[in-house]
């Protein structure tokens, strides 16, 4: 288009509005209108569902739903209303002990949310919640009453499990509470006869198999626990510290490369645990280290040819006289410490030359590396430490002492001239998890499970599950495996009182007893007198004659283990006792558990079933306050769901289910470390109430009038466009959920509601909604497509906000019976509602919107425009404006100005657009078009028939 072209429009747009202004009388009485004039004859939203709920309204609001939408039951009704296949989750057991905590929370609504959102889809879905009732935390609570740690065990046990019981009803209401979809009356726990009776028999499938075993060999064992740890057990402090020595021995058997030397020799070797060189049985070398001999005065010393300058900066100066080989040394013997015993060199491939002497002090009975040079060498295995981490009285002077602290001075005292130099490390050491103490590393009989023949078959198992969250997949998946790779055997037993027995009986020679009829007799004696029979019932009670005589035992010759199991083979078998099929769709808990449960479950299923119990596992983090510090008592940064929920201090406070609910989505998935702060909460709070407001219009524009018979709706542009819209947005928000991406899942509602609906589609179709007749086909349409706004945005969101959408739900005038959300007929959106024409149209409308809000700081029906457009764009914004010039256009009304004069020009690249204030008032009930001669515009004189002479 020429300049003059474009001079000639503008002119068009000025002289036109022009004579808009001159065609009506303005009317002086319009400025003293009384507002409230016209609003009984608009269709204002009507609702009772409130704007806002105050704290205390909000605990009695989701009191009001557990029950009234029957939370409790709808586990039960989806099993028996909706069809199979099942998509099962399987519930790792948490811990009967302690009030309900943000961890808690996080997995249970991970969990929740995971199962709803296939539930208002129609899905079923198979989930069983679970608890993990034995253990050590347990029994040490019970011990905590004096009076109780000299009670029998069965009387200890029967405390345990009545605590257990206690704890495990408190969690159960709390997660129940949150609105965790479950049947609470059918749970399975660790501790039930029937679970044990199916533990024991896996047991014995086992055993069977080859794959248990008992043997004697180090373990890591806390003396604070009085019980063997499995690595699972186990939680390493990055601050511990450890008295380190060197310490010299003396060559008793010198190797012919150093016969000619008249001083005497030592071998220099280092510890950090000097608590261990009483029970030293050999000094390992490596072979393909170079040595020397070097001089230090009155001695000479052998140590590792590398080494040497670093020795030297402790010892002081050593002037290397001679080179020598692994070879070499494998020909000398040096003189114990202690007993002055005459020992051995012994070559091993753990040994290096990074730190140290390059000369290990060996003592298989406190180390796995120590006991396979033990073991390939055919060395009988010396303890001197037993299980409450204190020396026997083998060990001569030090009996009794407790190996750290005193027994560790008397150890270095007592070495004399031989300890050359101490120091003091900070190092990453194993503690008890439970107890926070210090754990040794000690040889003693024990069950154990051959992980390492599995290894390839678990490994295998690994490479088919699915791992989530997204773009985590390939770490979780290694971590797993190093987990699996680094792991030889699995120590199974313990050595407490609160546990499921292993069932087995020893003969005086030390043989073990045990076969499939020994354990099925043993599960009878159990199913009729309970498991606290092992410890009351003697062996003939246990057996029964029959079976004695049947092996040939006798009863003075027999005797029963005294072994409990780990806690993880009680939770870890759980996939033979509680999963259909044996096999879960989904494993979901929190990191921790890679060398935990999920271990645990993968180990016994490849063993027993050859297949890992999951096809996938969903991995979460752990909670930390705002300076990213783990959440525990100690550092008093709990916050509590309770908290969250109902308030710290009162009912004022209380943010309700759905805000924790809409925390866990938002911040429970991605991140390793969840920060929960109050600022975090508050946003939370702020997100959930816009969602809220949002459904409340909705809700408000679907109040029933009477259409005076049948009516038809006439769809814009704008609805259509906005179904397009909708239906995007729900394909969306669905693959969010089957990816288990609910922090995408939210974050697309939030967007969606806040822009979409609130922003763009709601302001757009007030006038419809208000002022139209009641039964105008185009007030009809907008309440259609509002109508289905609701349905679609309150199915998406019910799985994270389960209370608000079952409470929009109860007040949807179409919902008679006030049935729940989750018990009404499925909804899908149509796939005749996905329009990519509508949408280019729309896109179009809403670019030149865009320019609108940037150059109108006011009311913008106040004004008037001139769009000029080109190509494309302007065949799209005649489809919403057929008229050169409009004030009731779909295009008007989508750019909000009182009229539009449209015109086309090629030589745009993009829309421009020009705007003026127009000079009168605007109909004074509607408040969108310009009045007539009188205060109302001809459409609303039209709608309320008034005469127009008065």
């Amino acid at each position: 288009m020429s300049i003059l072209l474009k001079k000639s429009a503008k002119f068009m747009f000025i002289h036109w509005t022009r004579w808009s202004r001159l065609s009506v009388k303005y009317s002086t009485k319009a400025e003293n209108v009384d507002k409230n004039k016209y609003t009984n004859t608009v269709l204002l939203p009507q609702t009772k569902f409130p704007l806002r709920l105050n704290g205390t309204q909000r605990v009695e609001m989701d009191n009001y739903l557990l029950k009234k939408c029957g939370f409790s039951d709808l586990y039960n009704w989806q099993r028996s209303n909706l069809s199979p296949p099942d998509f099962t989750l399987h519930d790792g057991p948490p811990y009967a002990n302690g009030v309900p905590h943000l961890g808690h929370a996080v997995n249970k609504i991970l969990k929740d949310i995971t199962l709803r959102c296939r539930v208002i889809r129609g899905e079923r879905v198979h989930y069983t919640p679970g608890w993990d009732c034995h253990g050590l935390p347990i029994e040490q609570k019970v011990l905590s009453t004096p009076k109780n740690r000299s009670l029998p065990v069965p009387e200890l046990r029967s405390l345990a499990r009545r605590y257990a019981l206690e704890q495990l009803e408190t969690q159960k209401k709390g997660f129940a509470s949150w609105g965790v979809m479950a049947d609470w009356t059918s749970c399975y726990l660790t501790q039930d006869p029937s679970y044990i009776k199916n533990q024991l028999q896996q047991f014995f499938n086992l055993y069977s198999k080859g794959l248990i075993f008992r043997d004697f060999k180090p373990v890591h064992w806390s003396p604070s626990s009085g019980t063997a740890l499995a690595e699972s057990e186990l939680e390493y402090n990055e601050n511990h510290k450890s008295r380190c020595a060197t310490i010299r021995l003396r060559l008793t058997k010198v190797p012919p490369v150093l016969s000619t030397f008249t001083k005497s020799i030592y071998a220099l070797t280092w510890t950090t645990t000097p608590w261990t060189l009483p029970s030293n049985q050999a000094l390992s070398i490596s072979k393909d280290m170079s040595y020397c001999l070097s001089d230090a005065g009155e001695v000479l010393y052998i140590c590792s040819e590398e080494l040497l300058p670093s020795i030297s900066e402790k010892l002081g100066p050593l002037q290397k006289i001679l080179t020598l080989s692994g070879e070499d040394l494998k020909l000398a013997e040096y003189s114990h410490p202690f007993s002055r015993e005459s020992l051995p060199f012994l070559e091993s491939s753990h040994v290096t030359d990074k730190i140290g002497t390059g000369i290990v002090h060996t003592a298989p009975a406190h180390g796995n590396e120590d006991f396979l040079v033990g073991l390939a060498h055919g060395i009988s295995i010396k303890s001197l430490v037993n299980e409450k981490g204190k020396f026997t009285e083998d060990s001569g002077v030090f009996a009794g002492l407790e190996v750290f602290g005193e027994g560790t001075a008397a150890v270095l005292e007592h070495l004399g001239e031989d300890l050359v130099h101490t120091e003091e490390i900070v190092h990453s050491y194993p503690y008890d998890w439970r107890t926070k103490k210090p754990v040794i590393t000690r040889a003693s009989y024990q069950w154990f499970i051959d992980t390492e023949v599995l290894k390839e078959k678990a490994l295998e198992a690994v490479d088919t599950v699915e791992f989530f969250p997204r773009g985590k997949e390939a770490i979780c998946r290694d971590y797993l495996k190093q987990q699996i790779s680094r792991r030889p055997f699995w120590c199974l037993s313990r050595q407490r009182a609160w546990g499921t027995p292993i069932p087995v009986f020893y003969k005086g020679s030390g043989e073990v007893v045990i076969n499939q009829e020994i354990v099925q007799r043993v599960c009878q004696v159990f199913e009729d007198k309970g498991d606290d029979s092992w410890w009351n019932l003697g062996v003939v009670e246990l057996l029964g004659e029959e079976i004695l005589t049947k092996y040939e035992l006798r009863e003075g010759d027999l005797e029963k283990g005294q072994d409990i199991m780990d806690v993880w083979f009680d939770s870890g078998i759980s996939w033979s006792q509680v999963l259909p099929g044996k096999s879960a769709d989904l494993y979901l808990e929190g990191m921790d558990q890679f060398n935990g449960w999920f271990h645990a479950s993968l180990v016994t299923s490849v063993a027993l079933q050859g297949q890992a119990p999951f096809r996938s596992i969903f991995v979460h983090g752990f909670t930390v306050d705002k300076n990213g510090q783990k959440m525990s008592k100690s550092l008093g940064n709990v916050i509590s769901p309770e908290d969250v929920i109902r308030g710290k201090k009162s009912d004022k406070n209380a943010l309700g289910t759905d805000v924790l609910r809409w925390w866990v989505a938002n911040h429970g998935v991605q991140h390793m470390q969840i920060p929960i702060v109050n600022d975090v909460l508050k946003e939370s709070a702020e997100s959930v109430q816009k969602i809220r407001a949002v459904l409340r219009f909705l809700l408000g524009a679907l109040h029933e009038e009477d259409l005076g018979g049948e009516a038809k709706a006439e769809y814009l542009l704008l609805d259509k466009f906005m179904l397009h819209r909708l239906y995007r947005f729900n394909r969306e928000v669905q693959e969010f959920y089957n990816k288990m991406q609910y922090h995408h899942a939210a974050r697309t509602i939030l967007r969606f509601v806040s822009n979409d609906v609130s922003s763009l589609y709601c302001p757009l179709v007030k006038d419809r909604l208000y002022c139209e007749k009641a039964n105008s086909p185009l007030r009809i349409a907008a309440v259609d497509v509002v109508d289905d706004i609701l349905t679609v945005v309150t199915r998406a969101v019910a799985p994270i906000l389960p209370f608000l959408a079952e409470e929009v739900w109860l007040h949807h005038p179409e919902n008679l019976t006030s049935v729940s959300l989750y018990r009404s007929t499925p909804c899908d959106p149509p796939g005749e509602w996905e329009n990519e024409e509508v949408e280019e149209v729309l896109e179009t409308a809403l670019m030149v919107k865009g320019l609108v809000n940037k150059i109108v700081k006011g009311h913008s029906l106040e004004m008037a425009g001139l769009v000029r457009v080109g190509g494309q764009s302007f065949k799209n914004l005649s489809k919403l404006q057929r008229e050169s010039t409009s004030a009731t256009s779909e295009l008007s009304n989508i750019l909000q100005l009182s009229s539009v004069i449209l015109v086309e020009d090629p030589s745009c690249t993009s829309p421009e657009i020009d705007v003026v204030p127009i000079e009168y008032s605007l109909c004074k009930r509607c408040r969108k078009f310009p009045e007539s001669q009188y205060e109302l515009c001809v459409r609303c004189i039209r709608i309320l028939n008034v005469d127009s002479s008065t």
